[in-house]
């Protein structure tokens, strides 16, 4: 089975040096080796920041607005404010565990936390009536 987080299936040893060199291994644990460069980990993490910054606050904005006046309480309206709350349940729960797994320059969370964040991501976003990339392959 593939696993994404992996360079060739090679893993190394947190102390450095890759496994099943010769000679006796350092002591610490195997990981796999991270996918990108610790500069890209850092601007994937600044681009999900802000994209979960700007999908809380406009969302929000919407929420505020639809409760705020009551002009804006029409049908059509409504259908927006769904696809708005929908939205702000994914910038909430669908870009965080990505987010701090971007700044750990890797997934820090077990597979719990991978099936929950591919379960609200993807219950979020069918919701909301966005179609899903995955649904392409």
């Amino acid at each position: 089975m593939y696993s994404g987080n992996r360079s060739g299936g090679q893993g190394h040893w947190e102390g450095g040096g890759a496994a099943g060199a010769e000679g006796p291994g350092p002591a610490g644990t195997l990981s796999p080796a991270p996918l990108f460069s610790p500069g890209a980990y850092e601007r994937l993490a600044l681009l999900l920041g802000s994209i979960g910054l700007l999908g809380v606050g406009n969302n929000l904005l919407v929420l505020v607005l639809y409760y705020k006046f009551q002009r804006l309480r029409t049908p059509t309206h409504l259908l927006l404010v769904n696809i708005s709350l929908s939205d702000l349940l994914v910038s909430l729960f669908g870009v965080t565990f990505t987010f701090v797994s971007c700044l750990r320059n890797g997934w820090v969370w077990d597979t719990v936390g991978c099936v929950w964040d591919g379960f609200s991501s993807s219950l979020f976003e069918k919701s909301s009536g966005h179609k899903c990339m995955c649904d392409a392959f």
